[in-house]
């Protein structure tokens, strides 16, 4: 049906826009055309005035030289002279009443003896109306010394011919204005939705092969589209972060729970085919364990991928570094007094920051547990909390073999572990944990070396406290 086939044509944002120039360009047309044809009818009024005061007054010199006769013979003359603008002269007595004129042939059907005339001076007008005529007659008169009145009256036919052409002339006019604006309209929609048609189309074929590596190029112009552009690259820069980091977060999960249930079904297999009761608590215990680990593993993995991907929810509230770093030792004391080693802190008496404590110490934690896990025996690790003009700055030092330069890029990796490290315990997730909480705080992490000792890790948080 027409009106679906209508509708349809409203949906495309081309047509709406072909619609709208042309639209306005018809608009813009009328007003300008309204505001001329008003102009150029003003124009015509003034001129007929500016002629028709000016007979009258070339009139009444006359007369007051040579009375009526002379200004009639003068008017016969005008007139017969004048040809293209014919004009009148009617003299009234005191009455009102016509005691002589001069009328152009053709014009009988003007009603001449109207009272309107009588009451016209210099500087008003009246228009007479003919029967069965396009046009119409523009008088004015004038009192002359005896009481008579002189009326003097010019032909609006020309003014009116000017006009009805200008009129008429504009609807052509206009449907020249309509097919212009239509082609600016269709050649303005396909360059403004050139990039659009391309955005489409690169959706469209990413959706298809999935490479979310394609980008758009931009005009560099700086305008709304181009913004859109930029945009729509930023969003799929944000897309394909996710979908990396999801990928990488399966793939990692997919490898380091093998271990685990490959453990757990070795050890129920290896009893099932012994069938000795007595060992099923050690292997439920063990079974537990793996669990246990591997649920930490993927805790951990969802965490960090919260985190490097901005989605982790901080409870941000007021607290102070000093104490959660307190709190923290005093957890990993236990561990440290197995290997005889030993913790030092050096904070001022108090440290307020906004943080989430619970994330705070994680990084503590963490970097604490790095630290001792690759401190030597009676080692001793250094924890120091100060703050600076606008952050706060948390170090851990340690007596260990400190970071190969080769390994500094690589040691915030998920499940990376140095060549020092094969055999000791933990996931490989501690480092990479502090990082993706730090960029969750927009903080950052470097890795030094302290002189004569191992490595040094600087902590800076931006101080918002």
């Amino acid at each position: 049906m027409p009106w679906i086939t209508l509708n349809r044509l409203f949906r495309h944002l081309s047509f709406r826009l072909v619609l709208i120039v042309t639209f306005v360009a018809a608009f813009a047309s009328l007003v300008v055309f309204g505001f001329l044809f008003g102009s150029l009818a003003m124009s015509f009024r003034d001129q007929n005035r500016i002629e028709l005061n000016s007979r009258l007054l070339s009139y009444w010199a006359e007369w007051q030289h040579g009375g009526n006769d002379a200004i009639l013979e003068r008017a016969n003359r005008d007139i017969q002279e004048q040809g293209e603008q014919p004009f009148l002269l009617l003299l009234n007595d005191a009455d009102g009443e016509m005691v002589g004129g001069v009328i152009p042939g053709g014009w009988e059907s003007f009603s001449f003896n109207d009272t309107a005339l009588n009451w016209i001076n210099p500087g008003t007008y009246h228009t007479l109306h003919g029967e069965g005529k396009n046009f119409s007659l523009l008088l004015t008169g004038i009192y002359l010394d005896d009481g008579s009145r002189m009326v003097v009256g010019m032909s609006t036919e020309n003014r009116e011919l000017l006009l009805r052409m200008y009129k008429n002339r504009y609807p052509i006019a206009l449907a020249g204005i309509i097919l212009a604006g239509i082609a600016v309209g269709v050649v303005s929609a396909r360059r403004l939705l050139k990039p659009m048609r391309r955005l489409n189309k690169e959706i469209d074929r990413i959706i298809v092969t999935g490479e979310l590596h394609r980008r758009l190029d931009s005009s560099g112009t700086g305008d709304q589209l181009d913004e859109l552009i930029l945009r729509y690259n930023r969003l799929l820069d944000r897309v394909e972060s996710l979908i990396n980091g999801m990928n990488e977060a399966l793939d990692t999960v997919a490898h380091d729970l093998r271990t685990p249930l490959t453990s757990i079904r070795g050890c129920a297999e290896l009893v099932l085919s012994k069938g000795h009761k007595d060992e099923y608590e050690d292997v439920l215990g063990f079974v537990v364990e793996q669990i246990d680990q591997a649920g930490a593993l993927l805790s951990a993995l969802m965490d960090i991928a919260e985190a490097e991907q901005g989605m982790l929810k901080l409870n941000t509230v007021r607290c102070d570094l000093r104490t959660l770093a307190e709190e923290v030792i005093e957890i990993y004391e236990f561990v440290a007094e197995e290997r005889g080693q030993t913790i030092a802190l050096d904070a001022p008496l108090s440290l307020p920051m906004k943080g989430d404590p619970v994330r705070l110490r994680q990084i503590l934690g963490n970097l604490l547990d790095n630290a001792l896990k690759y401190g030597p025996d009676g080692g001793r690790v250094d924890l120091r909390c100060f703050a600076g003009e606008d952050e706060i700055v948390l170090e851990v030092a340690d007596d260990g073999p400190g970071v190969p330069e080769e390994e500094v890029s690589r040691v915030f990796d998920r499940l990376y572990r140095g060549e020092c490290s094969r055999d000791s315990r933990g996931l490989g997730l501690g480092l990479s944990m502090v990082k993706a909480l730090l960029d969750a705080y927009n903080g950052h992490i470097l890795i030094m070396r302290e002189k004569g000792r191992g490595a040094l890790f600087r902590v800076k948080f931006p101080n918002i406290s």
